[in-house]
């Protein structure tokens, strides 16, 4: 299957990617995926990559693949909306959101960091990293793909086909 190159985000619902309680002290409120980087982490070692250890961001956790000569990452996360609407901060203290219900999505980032723009269209004439990204997009919709308990949805939710 062909990934067009736009396509960047990745939305699915799945039980595997379990949320550890206080999970998100190190992101921001109901902010998750700690379990979904540790798989793609593992994932994407076995195919040839090197990543960094995972690490939290403010918007869930990022998986690091390459930082040179720019810098290829992926966003695991989930949708947060529904907990900003219907949990309150009573319940938040002893909330742990079951897999099933949450919609993960993974995001695959290629930048170049605004430091580096200057050196980077001097020595490669435009700055070009869409065939890396393309690769990741590819390779990552594969994994997910073989997982069967991964189901793909819209970016609201809804099952694809």
């Amino acid at each position: 299957m062909h990934i067009p190159t736009s396509y960047k985000t990745f939305c699915f619902r799945s039980d595997l990617f379990q949320v550890s309680k206080d999970e998100d002290e190190e992101t921001n409120p109901f902010c998750y995926g700690k379990s979904l980087a540790k798989l793609l982490h593992q994932e994407f070692s076995q195919i040839g990559y090197q990543p960094e250890p995972i690490f939290a961001e403010d918007w869930g956790w990022c998986l690091m693949l390459q930082r040179e000569p720019f810098m290829l990452w992926i966003a695991c996360g989930n949708d947060r909306a529904v907990f900003y609407e219907t949990v309150t901060n009573e319940q938040k203290a002893d909330l742990i959101p079951q897999a099933e219900e949450m919609l993960w999505h993974c995001t695959v980032v290629d930048e170049v960091p605004f430091w580096k723009m200057f050196f980077w269209k001097k020595l490669f004439g435009i700055v070009s990293t869409d065939e890396a990204a393309a690769l990741v997009r590819t390779q990552l919709h594969q994994i997910l793909t073989n997982e069967s308990r991964i189901r793909f949805v819209s970016e609201t939710g809804s099952e694809t086909i």
